[in-house]
């Protein structure tokens, strides 16, 4: 019996929806990550310079969150609101022109 062949179909997009099922968090830190590794074999950059940008990375590698923070719920003062606007004018109605035959 000769040895079967397998034929596996893969789609190409799949990279693309395994990326986007991941945490928004995980991809954030993955890229810092990146970047921070990235700045520091960077030979072109002087070392005070590459020493800025990578604690900037830095920074922002840690302040990634998870989730984000929630905004206080405002309420608006009553009496400090705005007064409606006016009302608009009312439009005139046009006449209608009757047609007599000649």
């Amino acid at each position: 019996m000769q040895a079967a062949k397998k034929l596996v179909l893969v789609d190409e997009f799949d990279r693309e929806y395994k990326r986007l099922q991941k945490p928004a968090d995980a991809i954030a830190k993955t890229n810092q990550s990146l970047q921070l590794s990235n700045t520091l074999r960077d030979d072109s950059l002087p070392d005070d310079r590459k020493l800025r940008e990578y604690l900037t990375a830095l920074h922002k590698y840690f302040n990634v969150r998870k989730e984000l923070p929630v905004e206080p719920e405002v309420k608006p003062n009553p009496l400090t609101l705005p007064p409606p606007p006016p009302p608009r004018p009312r439009r005139r109605r046009r006449k209608t022109q009757t047609w007599e035959p000649y």
